[in-house]
C-alpha cells in the first residue's frame, strides 16, 4: 500500500505546495537478515573485486595446464537481473508515516530537508546532498523502490550519522525571474557503485529528533540489460514545487498570489508539503514500478535530464536513453519538456521505439534548461508563459517558452502522443469503447461499460483534425464536464511506420488506480492492471505497431465541445 497524502491538487496549491547473476547485489549481511552497506559507500575497486569474484568461473584441467578464468560479467547486464534484485528481502521502513498536516510539517520537532545536486546518477558518479536540519545528527537511508513482495522498497545503503551545523540563511530570490534559491553548502557526498542498482530511490533523511525527508534520486545504467525505460518526470515536479515560497504556478506569500516564479531552481529541497520531499513520485510512479518489477520485465531508469541530454547528444550520448530498448514510458504528470526531451521522444519513435504516456497533460508547456550561478547545468528552468515575457523570444523565438502547440514553435503535443491537454480538476467516469482492441485483453469489458472517476485530476481528449496521426484509434471515450463545458475524454492507440506503437491514457489517476488500497475500487483497479499488463508485455516484446497495428477512428469520436446543459 503506498501511504495517502490526502492533498488534492487545488488544496496542495493552496497550502504551500518518486539472483540470475550474483553480481545483481553486493553487500554486507545485517543480524536482521537484510543486505545492506552500511556507513561510507565501498570504494569502488572493492565493489568490482567482489562482482569478479562472485561471477567468474574456473575451468577444470589437468595438473600439467595452467588454470584459466573467464572474464567477469558485469552487474545488471545479464537478462533476470531485475526479478534476482525483486526475490531479495524488501522493507517498509522507506514510509515517513508521520501524521501532521502538510501546513503543520515545517514547524515539526527535528525538521530536516535536503536535495541532490543531480536529477540521475550513473556508477562512479559522486553525489552530493545539501541538507538543514536542527537537530543535532542525522542519516541518510537510501531505499532502491520496487516491488519487494509488497513492501515496494529495499535499503540499500545506510549512511553514518552525521553532524550538521544549522543552515541557518532565507532563501535568496531573483527579483527579475522570482526564483528561490536554497544557498546551502554540501553536507556529504556520497559515490554510486556496484551495490546500487540501477532503479528509482528515495533517500530518506533522518534527524536525531525524529524528523524526516525524501530526497528522490535516480540511478542510470545505459549498459543494464533492460527493454523498458520508465522517466520520471522531475521537471514538472519542480514546477509544483513551492519551496521558498514560489512555484511557476502562485506565490505562496505576501503579495499577490499571481506573482509566480518565472524561473524555478533545482538547488532547493521538494517542499516538506510536498508528500515529504518525495513530490508525485508515490502517487505518479512507484505504483507503475511496483507493478514492472512484479513482473519482473528488465527495466532502465532516467529522468526527464537524461532525455534532453539524450536528445540533444549534449553531455551525453545521443540517443543513449533509448538505445537498445524496446519502450519509453512516461508517467502521470509529465507536462513540462524542453526540445531536447521532445526530440528525444521523437527520435525513439521514429526509430521504432515504443512510447506509453501513462497520464495526462504530457508535452504541454515548453520549458528551457539553464546551468545555475556556478555554472553546473540543468539545474534551472525557465517558462515563462507567454512570448512577450520571455527575454529570448526576439533572439531565439523557436526557444520561447509557451505552450507547445502555440506560435511561434506550433507544434501540439497530439502530434506524437495522439491526444492533447484540455482540463484539470474534473472527476469522470472512463468509458471503452473499443473492448476487442488487444490493451483490454483479458479485461472482460464491455462496450460503453464505464469506470467511475478513473478519469480525474487532469484529462487529454482528441484535438482538431489533421494534426494527429492518421492511424489514431480511440480506445474509450465519454464526456468531461470541465467549468461551463462538455468536453469528450479520450484513450488513444497509434502504429507509426517505424512500427512503433504509441499509447495515451489520457488520464492522470490512470497509475494512481493501479494501488488498489489506495484507490479503493477493486473493479477498476483489476481492469487497469490488466490493461497495462498487456500494454508493459506487448511493448517490451519489440515494435508494437508491427504486431498490433491501429485501426484509424478518431473522426467517429471527435465532438465540438458544448455548452453544459
Amino acid at each position: 500500500m503506498i501511504p495517502e497524502f490526502p492533498v488534492s491538487r487545488r488544496v496542495f496549491l493552496a497550502l504551500g505546495a518518486s539472483a540470475v547473476v550474483a553480481a545483481c547485489s553486493s553487500s554486507n549481511d545485517n543480524a536482521d537478515g537484510s543486505d545492506v552497506t552500511r556507513g561510507t559507500p565501498p570504494d569502488s575497486t572493492v565493489a568490482d573485486s567482489t562482482v569478479a569474484d562472485a561471477t567468474s568461473s574456473s575451468t577444470i584441467v589437468s595438473p600439467s595446464s595452467t588454470s584459466t578464468t573467464s572474464a567477469p560479467v558485469a552487474p545488471y547486464t545479464q537478462p533476470g537481473w531485475l526479478a534476482a534484485e525483486n526475490s531479495l528481502e524488501g522493507t517498509d521502513a522507506w514510509r515517513i508515516l508521520d501524521d501532521i498536516a502538510p501546513t503543520k510539517r515545517a514547524a515539526m520537532p527535528g525538521i530536516i530537508e535536503g536535495f541532490a545536486d543531480t536529477t540521475s546518477a550513473r556508477p562512479g558518479q559522486t553525489v552530493s546532498l545539501y541538507v538543514a536540519t536542527a537537530a543535532p545528527t542525522w542519516h541518510i537511508e537510501a531505499y532502491r523502490m520496487g516491488h519487494y513482495g509488497g513492501a515496494l522498497g529495499r535499503l540499500i545503503w545506510r549512511s553514518d550519522e552525521l553532524e550538521q551545523p544549522w543552515q541557518f540563511e532565507e532563501p535568496s530570490m531573483d527579483r527579475e525571474t522570482r526564483m528561490h534559491v536554497s544557498n546551502w553548502a554540501a553536507a556529504t557526498s556520497f559515490t554510486i557503485d556496484d551495490t546500487w542498482p540501477p532503479g528509482s530511490y528515495l533517500l530518506k533523511l533522518v534527524s536525531s529528533e525524529g524528523g524526516a525527508h525524501y530526497v528522490p534520486l535516480t540511478v542510470r545504467r545505459d549498459e543494464c540489460a533492460a527493454s523498458l525505460v520508465v522517466v520520471s518526470a522531475v521537471t514538472t515536479w519542480q514546477a509544483y514545487n513551492p519551496w521558498g515560497g514560489r512555484s511557476l504556478y502562485e506565490n505562496f506569500g505576501a503579495g499577490s498570489r499571481f506573482d509566480r516564479s518565472m524561473v524555478v531552481s533545482f538547488d532547493r529541497p521538494y517542499d516538506l508539503a510536498y508528500s515529504w520531499g518525495s513530490a508525485d513520485f508515490l502517487t505518479h510512479e512507484l505504483p507503475l514500478i511496483a507493478l514492472i518489477e512484479e513482473l519482473g520485465i528488465d527495466t532502465a531508469y532516467a529522468t526527464d535530464i537524461d532525455l534532453h541530454t539524450s536528445g540533444l547528444g549534449e553531455n551525453d550520448e545521443l540517443d543513449a536513453v533509448f538505445a537498445n530498448r524496446t519502450a519509453l514510458l512516461t508517467t502521470g504528470h509529465d507536462e513540462y519538456y524542453s526540445r531536447g526531451m521532445r526530440t528525444c521522444l521523437e527520435r525513439a519513435r521514429d526509430a521504432g521505439v515504443n512510447l506509453a504516456f501513462f497520464g495526462a497533460n504530457a508535452v504541454y508547456r515548453h520549458v528551457r534548461l539553464e546551468p545555475n550561478d556556478d555554472g553546473l547545468a540543468y539545474r534551472q528552468m525557465a517558462n515563462y508563459r507567454t512570448i512577450d515575457d520571455d527575454p529570448l523570444s526576439e533572439t531565439d523565438p523557436m526557444e520561447a517558452t509557451v505552450q507547445w502547440r502555440n506560435a511561434p514553435l506550433n507544434a501540439p503535443e497530439n502530434e506524437l502522443i495522439g491526444v492533447q491537454y484540455f482540463a484539470a480538476g474534473i472527476t469522470a467516469n472512463f468509458r471503452v469503447v473499443n473492448p476487442t482492441n488487444w490493451v483490454f485483453a483479458g479485461t472482460d469489458v464491455r462496450n460503453g461499460q464505464a469506470f467511475r472517476r478513473l478519469v480525474s485530476i487532469e484529462a487529454d481528449g482528441l484535438g482538431p483534425p489533421g494534426r494527429e496521426p492518421e492511424t489514431l484509434e480511440v480506445l474509450a471515450s465519454g464526456p468531461v464536464n470541465y467549468k461551463d463545458f462538455v468536453f469528450n475524454h479520450a484513450m488513444t492507440y497509434y502504429s507509426h511506420p517505424s512500427g512503433a506503437g504509441v499509447i495515451a491514457t489520457g488520464t492522470i489517476a490512470w497509475i494512481n488506480a493501479l494501488d488498489a488500497d489506495e484507490w479503493g475500487d477493486e473493479a477498476t483497479t483489476a481492469f487497469v492492471r490488466t490493461a497495462t499488463t498487456n500494454i508493459l508485455r506487448a511493448f517490451a516484446a519489440g515494435p508494437a505497431g508491427d504486431t498490433h497495428p491501429s485501426t484509424g477512428n478518431a473522426d467517429r469520436y471527435r465532438s465540438s465541445v458544448k455548452p453544459r446543459e
